[in-house]
């Protein structure tokens, strides 16, 4: 089930930004996160994804905008998976940008990341929408302003940072393609046993 992330940053006692002194939070707000956190999380448009998630399914998605922020921090600073689930777990630099510091925990586990990406990558298989691309495309203006880029020049080390959060990892490529073999085994070879391998059918 679909639903947008109506939750913003809260004034609670509990809130992890709040409980720290005004001078890190002042170093906060002049930082990356600060400018992440008024710039570019509020521009992310969550709608565009709906299509990844289906209305029978009683279970609502990981809020997009944080997920896909998160990604875009993740080109941005260099990181591996493995070392952004710690940050946004951690560190509150990273709350602060994806606006969580209030949540009691962060919506995040070892396959949020990867199964956000190989949904996209899936329906752009089966549609030719490549929905990452398009939300890029849509935060341009949002983005220059955020690295204060000069758009008039070429930058030759830019970081291509569409196509990377899109990127499937080696353990993604080869769980899509064992579901594949075992679809088309399913399909067209009835008589092979694949009772253990029937959760890449589902």
């Amino acid at each position: 089930m679909f639903r947008e992330n109506k939750q913003t940053q809260t004034n609670l006692l509990t809130d992890s930004y709040l409980l720290t002194s005004e001078r890190a939070q002042k170093m906060i707000e002049q930082s990356w996160a600060g400018s992440f956190a008024q710039i570019i999380f509020p521009s992310i448009n969550e709608t565009r994804f709906d299509v990844l998630y289906h209305e029978d399914n009683g279970r609502p998605n990981t809020p997009i905008n944080y997920v896909l922020g998160a990604l875009i921090l993740k080109e941005t600073l260099g990181l591996k998976d493995e070392d952004l689930i710690l940050r946004c777990h951690t560190d509150i630099c990273f709350q602060h940008a994806l606006h969580s510091t209030s949540w009691e925990e962060q919506p995040v586990s070892d396959r949020t990341f990867s199964r956000f990406r190989r949904a996209c990558y899936l329906y752009e298989i089966e549609t030719g929408i490549d929905l990452i691309q398009e939300e890029m495309e849509g935060l341009t203006d949002k983005l220059i302003t955020y690295f204060n880029v000069n758009h008039t020049q070429k930058r030759m080390d830019s970081v291509m940072i569409a196509s990377n959060t899109k990127r499937l990892s080696q353990l993604e490529l080869l769980y899509t393609c064992v579901e594949k073999l075992i679809r088309t085994i399913d399909k067209e070879f009835s008589t092979f046993d694949i009772s253990e391998f029937e959760h890449y059918l589902k």
